[in-house]
């Protein structure tokens, strides 16, 4: 059976989870009536902390990291944080097109849709910034960027991706169809990018 291209898979991927957004839109209220205090101690703090997975400074890290350690692929970092940055970029520009409540600011007895206020309305006003998740976006470029070049690494560089949408959700920041938009837009910039920017990825490393 032929294999799909990177491209054509990450272009898949992404209608997919644009898809699934649509599919759990109803379970976006029960959802963020989960209260994080709930979870034990520890597991609470894993998820608050995998938010560095998806932060500006966490990444940055992450990227200093990849230059220092693997001298052979530096010239790929600079990639990583192209296919990082920029579906949080384009999330970041959709979040002042579309005015969503974010959950902690929203009455989630109220049906989701009415969480939609309209387009556009809502440069500058945190709470109405819920859609899609900027940091959603940003984990899921990361963790796509990075399987590229660390192949053997793609099953924790996605479970880091999970648990910085869980951390997104869970402390009431974002819906989940937020984030399952969000990555559908890094799968999307991938299929775009992935190939220009990582074809030559293994060979540089011998």
């Amino acid at each position: 059976m032929r294999q799909l291209a990177p491209g054509r898979l990450y272009m898949v991927g992404a209608i997919l989870w644009l898809l699934a957004a649509v599919s759990v839109f109803t379970l976006d209220g029960p959802l963020a009536r989960f209260d994080v205090n709930d979870l034990p101690g520890d597991l609470q703090r894993l998820v608050q902390l995998a938010e560095v997975f998806a932060h500006g400074t966490g990444v940055s890290m992450i990227l200093v990291a990849c230059w220092t350690l693997d001298r052979n692929r530096r010239l790929f970092v600079p990639r990583v944080a192209m296919l990082a940055f920029l579906p949080g970029i384009i999330a970041n520009v959709c979040k002042l097109l579309v005015a969503r409540h974010r959950p902690r600011d929203f009455d989630l007895d109220s049906p989701a849709i009415t969480s939609f206020l309209g387009i556009p309305g809502n440069a500058g006003m945190s709470e109405l910034q819920s859609f899609p998740s900027g940091h959603t976006a940003t984990a899921v470029g990361l963790a796509l960027a990075l399987s590229s070049l660390y192949p053997q690494g793609r099953f924790l560089f996605a479970a880091f991706a999970l648990l910085a949408a869980a951390q997104r959700i869970l402390f009431d920041a974002h819906f989940l169809s937020d984030t399952l938009v969000s990555a559908g837009i890094a799968c999307f910039v991938a299929a775009l990018l992935r190939e220009r920017l990582f074809w030559d990825a293994r060979s540089s490393a011998s």
